[in-house]
């Protein structure tokens, strides 16, 4: 590999690849943490585990770094860290190729001299955390912290100026040439969160106001537009604020916002994100046309799955602009912490849409940061595990976005996680262990063998999502509590079931599916599909009516719609609309309690909301109910028409079993004969198993593979050729 490195991410066979110097790479990384003691590359034990996932094959490796340690007093650019950085992995790793996270944090003293450009909260002051010690640069960013706005004008210029000097005068370095990938990064824990965003309601602030205004005045022509739209008579540009945590927590429709009375909410939502969005594509922009030769660009972007309920406050939901933009080449964010995702027999997934990015072209990357028996975890003090159980789980983490055409890092808090046997060794990383290093070259191997081979994942169930519907969907703020200890569904008592908990019980189906985007529909290939699900979509227009009425339910397809699915048009909500849509009548009335129950062929489940809420029925034909709240209210209906079979459900089953039912009802295909966590693609068959047993699986048009597999192991097989490729 040249020393003087330029790289780019392009679509190849069907999959983003990572080229270096023109080179297909396989997108697998070796990431040291942000925490003291395990940062810097050239100290002894992170420079220890470098060079092992050097010896692995392993020729990418990630470092982090905070733009504000290297200002100098004037103000200037002082690049001796950075090259020390770049150095400590070189040293060990002659010809690694460098992805560099470059946090873009003004210092506190400019927080603290420019408070009008800093994040507001809606319902608390910010806080001036003064943590003694050498604490982690970014503690605090999860509470209400007192940090530069995404919206500010002025840190943005700031940032910008700096984040250019840093390209021009870093990539003039010997240190530079080795650099691939810059990954910018900002907001919670480098990853474009809103500030605070779980506990607190932000951005409220003078500078995100002002934003906000300017906004408006391009969306609405005139000040007497925007008084008729939002039904506020008087209105004017200079009167408008934030709405405040009442108004954002206030639902009109079971979990619905009403565009006709609550427009101003929904409008500041979708200012957050679009303006979010427009920002990280400005740094993105900033970086290729500051440095001198190809680089790829990154960010946190794209989180979906397991915003603990807190997606239209803290995740980026204005996806549309990005998948455009030839400014981010990769979006990346840590595996789901959904509940059950990361235990043995989850499925260790991901938290964006995976599906919809790769046919953009874009690079998924997942940070793996799943602890190991080598150590324990730092911030989970009960956490334990054994060597078998590590490898099933590594295996299941890393080739899970493999499958889905992306990529990972392995992301080493292990350094600070405490010694194993204090007599003997020192710190070590997560996996510095003779049995997962071999896993790491063997997987690995089976990647980069793949890498010119047409990707394929043959998924005929389609799950249909509407990010910036969520600007529509009331959510509550998290009380205080420990960190990794967060509920996920007290936003609303339906919302996680049609995201995180649909995903996981698909997941362990042994079926395939891929992810869309609602506005996809009209030119996406659907003829692969026997079963589409509507799961975040509440409003659609007269134009998304007409796809599914042409597009979507025809060929005898099987469609599946989701809790408030159709029940607005973006100017009105109600059950009318949605009963357009399907043909099954629907209305809205608050069940007497909070617990379903599905009878679904030989399956059964009962499933109990967090609380009760007005939400969705439907007509009472005892044919056609497949699951009734506890009052004998229909909560779920299936009806077949001459062109498709309907299914409307206020949440879907989450037991797989069941989902397996439906979908191969539909005529789906069963790559795993048992329901459980199967991972699918990339001609890969993967069981993850808890109990282990006889098991037929099948690509579809392969061979019939019979095996029988190890309790609490994963499992890899080339479905096409049937060989067993690790065991």
């Amino acid at each position: 590999m040249s020393r003087v490195l330029s790289a780019e991410v392009k679509p190849i066979a069907g999959r983003p690849t990572l080229l270096i110097n023109g080179a297909p790479h396989p997108p697998l990384i070796y990431a040291l943490s942000d925490c003291p003691g395990a940062r810097y590359a050239w100290e002894e034990v992170p420079q220890r585990n470098v060079a092992l996932f050097y010896q692995q094959g392993i020729r990418v490796f990630q470092v982090d770094l905070w733009l504000r340690d290297l200002l100098t007093a004037e103000g200037g650019l002082e690049l001796e860290l950075a090259c020390r950085q770049v150095d400590g992995i070189t040293a060990v790793a002659p010809d690694a190729a460098i992805m560099m996270r470059l946090h873009l944090n003004p210092t506190d003293s400019w927080c603290r001299d420019h408070r009008a450009e800093c994040v507001g909260y809606a319902d608390a002051d910010p806080d001036e955390d003064n943590a003694p010690g050498l604490p982690r640069p970014l503690v605090g960013d999860g509470l209400r912290p007192l940090r530069a706005s995404f919206y500010s004008r002025r840190w943005q210029e700031w940032a910008h100026a700096r984040l250019k000097d840093f390209c021009i005068q870093f990539s003039s370095t010997r240190a530079g040439d080795a650099v691939c990938a810059l990954q910018v990064a900002y907001g919670v824990y480098g990853e474009w969160h809103q500030f605070g965003f779980l506990h607190h309601d932000p951005d409220t602030g003078p500078a995100a106001t002002e934003a906000w205004r300017s906004w408006l005045r391009k969306r609405y022509a005139t000040e007497t537009d925007l008084a008729r739209v939002w039904g506020r008579p008087g209105a004017t540009w200079a009167s408008v604020i934030p709405p405040d945590s009442a108004a954002r927590e206030k639902a009109a429709h079971g979990v619905l916002r009403d565009p006709k009375t609550q427009r101003q909410v929904v409008d500041y939502f979708e200012f957050l994100h679009e303006e979010l969005t427009a920002t990280i594509l400005g740094f993105g922009r900033a970086v290729k046309r500051s440095w001198p030769r190809p680089i790829v660009t990154a960010a946190f972007f794209g989180y979906f799955y397991s915003l603990f309920g807190r997606e239209a406050a803290g995740a980026q939901l204005a996806v549309e602009a990005a998948l455009k933009s030839p400014d981010l080449d990769c979006w990346c964010s840590p595996q789901s912490y959904a509940n059950g995702a990361r235990s043995f027999g989850g499925a260790g997934s991901s938290r964006g849409l995976i599906g919809v990015v790769r046919r953009a072209g874009k690079l998924w990357l997942d940070e793996m940061d799943t602890a190991t028996s080598a150590v324990g975890c730092p911030w989970e003090p009960e956490f334990k595990s054994n060597l078998n159980d590590d490898v099933a789980i590594h295996r299941r983490n890393v080739l899970q976005p493999v499958t889905r055409g992306g990529g990972q890092w392995w992301y080493d808090f292990g350094p600070i996680a405490g010694t194993p046997q204090f007599e003997r060794y020192g710190n070590c990383g997560w996996w510095d262990s003779p049995r997962l290093q071999q896993e790491v070259a063997a997987i690995r191997d089976i990647v980069a063998a793949r890498q010119n081979q047409p990707f394929r994942r043959p998924a005929d169930i389609l799950v249909v999502h509407d990010p910036m519907s969520f600007c529509h969907t009331v959510s509550h703020r998290h009380p205080p509590a420990e960190f990794g200890q967060l509920p996920f569904s007290a936003a609303n008592p339906i919302s996680s079931k049609l995201v995180d908990e649909l995903a996981q019980g698909l997941l362990a189906t042994g079926l395939a599916f891929d992810e869309a985007l609602l506005s996809e529909l009209a030119e996406l290939d659907l003829a692969p599909f026997r079963l589409i699900i509507f799961a975040t979509t509440p409003v659609l227009t007269q134009h998304d009516r007409r796809i599914i009425r042409d597009r979507v339910a025809v060929a005898g397809r099987h469609v599946m719609m989701l809790g408030f699915a159709g029940w607005s048009d973006g100017d009105c909500v109600s059950g009318k609309l949605a009963g357009e849509v399907s043909g099954i009548p629907t209305e809205l009335l608050r069940p007497q309690s909070a617990e379903l129950s599905f009878d679904f062929e030989e399956h059964q489940e009962t499933i109990k909301l967090d609380r009760s809420v007005e939400l969705p029925v439907f007509e009472n034909n005892p044919d056609a109910v497949i699951a009734r709240w506890q009052d004998g209210s229909p909560a779920a209906v299936c009806r077949s028409t001459d062109k498709a079979t309907w299914h409307v459900m206020v949440v879907p089953p989450s037991d797989s079993s069941i989902l397996r039912a439906l979908a191969l009802r539909a005529g789906c295909h069963a790559f795993n004969s048992h329901p459980e966590t199967t991972l699918i693609g990339d001609g890969l068959i993967i069981p993850h198993t808890i109990d282990g047993g006889p098991r037929k699986l099948q690509w579809p048009e392969g061979p019939v593979i019979q095996t029988t597999l190890d309790p609490r192991s994963t499992t890899v097989f080339d479905g096409v050729t049937g060989e067993c490729l690790l065991r």
